[in-house]
């Protein structure tokens, strides 16, 4: 019993008293004091401030050095990039530059309006139903936003609802336009069964695709650099309303991205009518028609579509109407 009870003596066990005396504060040691003095007086310290401001600047510095570096190292379109791909080009400008053509009026209301307002120069087509016809012609404009290169392989012209309509009947007008800078021509017969891009040849003949084929291309953009390219669509037997979705690489993903016409509706063009005679209104320069005697040929003419096609029917250029 006795060794019992040096044994219990001997535990290890907290007593109620030993935790009493554990909770209460305890005095700091004097070195302890010196130490958290010590410490409080380094943070404090002007010198400790100016090393860290050093510190951060020479970390951001690094790492802008890094990437970099980085980059020289690798292909542009192997670099992750922070921008999504989605985002990776824009549209800067869809802008319509046919120089010379006609245009479909599908409401010809108020037809002295429309000649008076051709003949002034005026912005008839604003505001109006008017539709490219025979042909149309778009400046594009496409900007790269990403850190590495876009690299656009494939613009293909999606047709609204699958394929063209029947032609658009109305009135007829020849007007000229704005003008054509340098860019990358490429045609577009919209009308076709497999409508596609294509570049000209040599001398403006056998048009081959631009993005497909044995001999395809593709464009690449930088970084904020920019690229124009004009398409020139026709179409010869019906109605058609398109967009172009762009396909394109970059930072090793592929993407796709949707061109609208202006104001984010489809491009359109019609075909112009066989017969001339189904028009209601037919409106054209002076350039079209001979003068009559030494008059220069100025000036714009309305015919009704019977007497457009009458005048024309010979296949000559008919004299200017009177009047």
């Amino acid at each position: 019993m006795a060794n019992n009870r040096r044994g219990a003596r001997r535990t290890s066990a907290l007593t109620r008293a030993s935790v009493r005396r554990g909770s209460g504060p305890r005095s700091p040691r004097p070195e302890e004091e010196e130490a958290a003095t010590g410490r409080l007086r380094f943070v404090k310290s002007p010198t400790t401030w100016l090393l860290g401001i050093v510190l951060a600047v020479v970390t951001v510095t690094f790492q802008d050095v890094l990437t970099a570096t980085v980059k020289t190292i690798l292909p542009l379109d192997r670099v992750p990039d922070r921008l999504s791909p989605q985002n990776a080009v824009d549209v800067v400008e869809v802008k319509d530059v046919k120089d010379i053509g006609y245009y479909l009026v599908r409401d010809a209301g108020g037809d002295g309006e429309i000649l008076e307002e051709i003949s002034s120069g005026g912005s008839w087509r604003e505001g109006r139903k008017v539709v490219d016809a025979g042909n149309a012609e778009w400046m594009i404009t496409v900007q790269g936003r990403a850190a590495q290169q876009v690299r656009i392989t494939d613009i293909v012209p999606v047709v609204e609802g699958g394929r063209c309509e029947k032609p658009l009947g109305g009135s007829l007008a020849h007007f000229p336009s704005q003008g054509v800078t340098d860019v990358i021509p490429l045609e577009l017969e919209v009308d076709a069964p497999r409508p596609r891009l294509k570049i000209s040849g040599k001398d403006g003949k056998d048009a081959q695709p631009f993005f497909t084929g044995p001999e395809a291309k593709h464009i690449t953009l930088n970084q904020n650099e920019t690229e124009a390219f004009i398409v020139r669509a026709t179409s010869t037997t019906g109605y058609c309303r398109w967009r172009y979705r762009v396909h394109y690489e970059v930072g090793g993903s592929t993407a796709e991205m949707t061109i609208s016409g202006p104001g984010g509706k489809p491009f359109e063009l019609t075909a112009r009518l066989t017969d001339a005679s189904a028009y209601r209104k037919v409106y054209f320069p002076a350039f079209d028609c001979l003068p009559s005697g030494a008059r220069p040929p100025t000036g714009w003419y309305e015919q009704t579509g019977a007497e457009y096609a009458r005048d024309r029917r010979s296949g000559k250029v008919p004299p200017c109407p009177n009047g």
